[in-house]
């Protein structure tokens, strides 16, 4: 045996035995904290150098990106469409906070307005980072640093906030209503055809370069499926729960890692602006619930500035409307990747040729 594949399977056992004891004590998002804190202890106690396989935590993702669209049914698609004007303002509106906090992140960390702008648009990570290749006056590094430590912030403060804002009347959402399990619902053909389809999908998003398939490949296969067929089905706990371990060691890694990056003036930067940020979303959301049937908690997830993946787990713990949260999280990625990103290009391209000039 390997001296990687031993410290994996450490860290995975580690994870299993972990998330099984915060389960048993009731903790919230056991399956989610159980392999960070794993990871973490392997890394930071143990020293293990370890290398999570990358294939292994997309596998996890995808499993997550069929529950996901599992809760699309047509009678939720139709209350999504009924609900597109909040999801808009949403999403221009956190967009908006992000621009007001990149001005005291650029005064704290002393950095150009550049690499603070890059640094706080949320939930588009991998677009910020070819930005920031591209233009010469921001700091890729900050940019990195900023946008990949976001998660710290989101895996802590996300769910504790969630936690005491969920719907205290026992509301069970939309996304988590009581359907039949995948094993129960589907054949083993219908189950083959389905993953080949995502296979399929996946290929042909990659072939685009098309941000987050490992979630959107599975969401687009599931909500065909669904309205063309009528079947519904959620996957088995079990499933969640393998799904949720083997995707949460990855982050539980990077969060060991960048731990180590967090000092000096930039840390403080990073920890306002992401507090701020996620802060200032709740007292927004908080805001917009007055004039909306939406509890807090949904609301609030829709619109926290952190990656689907880590939202949905939320989600479903405290028993919100997956499908509802999830369609803010996909209109928020394709709302930067074809709106947003190409004005902040032509602004940062005009500001790069305006410094030239000036020199």
């Amino acid at each position: 045996m390997s001296k990687q594949l031993r410290n994996n399977l450490i860290v995975l056992t580690v994870a299993i035995l972990l998330s099984l004891l915060l389960h048993a004590l009731h903790v919230l998002l056991p399956f989610m904290f159980g392999p960070i804190i794993a990871s973490v202890i392997c890394i930071k106690v143990f020293h293990l150098e370890i290398r999570w396989p990358f294939w292994l935590s997309q596998i996890g993702l995808i499993l997550l990106g069929v529950q996901i669209g599992s809760t699309f049914t047509d009678t939720v698609i139709d209350d999504i469409k009924n609900d597109w004007f909040t999801i808009v303002m949403i999403t221009v509106m956190l967009l908006m906070l992000a621009l007001l906090i990149a001005y005291f992140f650029q005064k704290i960390a002393k950095v150009n307005i550049e690499t603070a702008i890059l640094s706080v648009i949320p939930g588009a990570l991998s677009q910020m980072l070819i930005m920031a290749e591209e233009n010469k006056n921001a700091n890729i590094m900050v940019v990195s640093l900023t946008q990949t430590s976001r998660i710290i912030f989101v895996v802590i403060l996300v769910p504790f906030i969630s936690y005491f804002f969920k719907d205290a009347s026992g509301h069970s959402s939309l996304g988590t209503t009581a359907t039949e399990k995948l094993t129960e619902a589907l054949t083993l053909p219908s189950i083959v055809c389905l993953i080949l389809a995502i296979i399929i999908v996946y290929y042909l998003m990659g072939k685009i370069n098309f941000p987050t398939r490992q979630l959107l490949a599975p969401i687009v296969v599931l909500i065909s499926w669904n309205l063309i067929t009528g079947v519904t089905f959620t996957l088995d706990n079990y499933i969640i729960a393998a799904a949720q371990v083997i995707y949460m060691i990855r982050i539980g890694i990077q969060i060991a890692n960048l731990v180590d990056q967090m000092k000096g003036r930039i840390a403080a930067a990073i920890a306002f602006q992401n507090i701020f940020l996620i802060l200032l979303a709740f007292v927004m959301v908080w805001l917009i619930s007055m004039f909306s049937n939406h509890s807090i908690n949904e609301l609030f997830l829709g619109a926290a500035p952190g990656g689907m993946s880590q939202i949905v787990l939320v989600a479903i713990e405290t028993g919100a409307d997956v499908a509802m949260i999830s369609s803010y999280h996909i209109f928020r990625i394709f709302f930067i990747l074809f709106l947003v990103a190409p004005m902040l290009n032509y602004f940062l391209k005009y500001r790069e040729r305006t410094h030239a000039k000036n020199k």
